[in-house]
């Protein structure tokens, strides 16, 4: 007889608020948790629990770049134990008989017809139309085992997943529980690095963000998450342009606005792409530093910049950085709202596309009241400046010729 070998596997201890949640479940189960809480790898622990069990667990991600994310890191956190791993498929077979099959709500439908004792359906709120890929396609693969599931994400407006956390909060639905924590109930945290955040984002977004509050989007703003996720995608196709476009704060303390910086590009089927949001609080020379470095990894065409709030300083700040980055002003003849009606029309007809989510940009771009001239949405003024260049000015002289 051979000798019995013991395996040694490294699984995350639970911290308090994963306790909680562990603890107190039921069968569908939504947590609702600020950045960094450690809901992924939570989202791993719930699986290895199940599949050591020789049972089978399917893993749902909004797009193929987080799953192969979560595939990596869960791949390496059970190879002690996985007897056969399929890159291509994305399916781990565990020494239980276990098994754990990764699939990407890019393309809901291929999950069809399997079997599982318990589902993860991570960053939950990020995937399109989530009650009813949840009721036609995740539900009933659990009917066999009688299995339960989890929602893990940061909260994203008042959302099908918004939705899912009422249902546990309610008395009226036993086989829901529901929770939600701050970033900062995760004690491996620096404290002070969420306190600096607070200089760093908006008011809305931290609340969103880090306290996992949900934000309500405005009945009157010009977009909506449905409008934005209606048209997302995983990946653009080829570029015929890509810009970076630069609304500048015009000082640089910890109080002052963000200085947006959005990267779009126009793609060989005539749609618009946004490609990056790198806006932020910097010094003058960060923001054009951070500026160029997109310029550089996106292979953009040139810089622009809004004359009105600096002048020149926009200009002077990307020479200092580097003398030969093209460039061109952009002047605000009109007021925030007429300049981005065109480009928000552009978005209901389909016309342009997110690549991947952009969490604080969209967060402003649905709750930014074109009524409100106080306020100054940085990152939306960013995005108009880029697609008005890209696609606005285009049509209008498209319709130039076509008249003449």
């Amino acid at each position: 007889m051979s000798p019995t070998r013991t395996i040694h596997l490294r699984l995350n201890r639970l911290h308090p608020a994963q306790q909680q949640v562990y603890d107190e479940r039921r069968r569908f189960n939504v947590l609702c948790a600020g950045r960094r809480l450690g809901k992924s790898r939570f989202g791993i622990r719930l699986s290895a629990d199940t599949a050591l069990t020789g049972k089978p667990v399917g893993w749902y991600s909004p797009t193929y770049k987080m799953l192969a994310e979560l595939w990596r890191e869960t791949r390496a956190t059970l190879a002690p134990v996985t007897t056969q791993k399929n890159e291509q498929e994305k399916r781990l077979e565990l020494i239980t008989g276990g098994v754990i099959e990764f699939w990407s709500l890019d393309a809901p439908e291929t999950s069809r017809g399997r079997r599982y004792a318990r589902v993860i359906v991570d960053e939950a709120a990020m995937v399109s139309d989530l009650a009813e890929v949840w009721d036609m396609v995740i539900r009933p693969t659990l009917i066999d085992y009688a299995g339960d599931a989890w929602f893990l994400s940061t909260p994203k407006g008042r959302d099908d997943f918004a939705a899912m956390y009422d249902l546990g909060q309610s008395d009226d639905h036993p086989d829901w529980a529901s929770w939600r924590f701050a970033s900062t109930a995760n004690p491996y945290l620096p404290a002070d690095e969420l306190d600096a955040l607070r200089s760093t984002m908006t008011s809305r977004a931290y609340e969103q963000e880090i306290e996992a509050r949900f934000i309500d989007e405005l009945t009157d703003a010009l977009w909506s998450n449905a409008l934005i996720d209606g048209h997302r995608v995983a990946r653009p196709p080829e570029m015929r342009r890509v810009v970076v476009a630069i609304d500048p704060a015009v000082s640089a303390s910890a109080d002052s606005d963000e200085t947006g910086i959005v990267a779009a590009g126009l793609g060989v089927d005539d749609h618009a792409y946004v490609l990056a949001d790198a806006s932020g609080r910097y010094s003058p020379l960060g923001w054009a530093s951070k500026a160029i470095a997109q310029y550089d990894v996106l292979g953009a065409d040139r810089v622009i910049g809004e004359v009105n709030n600096g002048g020149d300083l926009i200009r002077s700040n990307l020479r200092a950085v580097r003398a030969t980055v093209p460039y061109k002003a952009v002047r605000a003849s009109r007021g925030k709202a007429t300049r981005a009606e065109p480009v928000a029309a552009m978005y209901e007809q389909g016309r342009v596309h997110h690549v991947g989510v952009f969490p604080e940009l969209e967060l402003q771009m649905t709750t930014w009241s074109p009524q409100d001239d106080k306020t100054s949405p940085d990152r939306v003024d960013a995005l108009v400046w880029a697609l008005s260049e890209l696609m606005v000015k285009r049509t209008q002289r498209a319709a130039v010729s076509v008249q003449g």
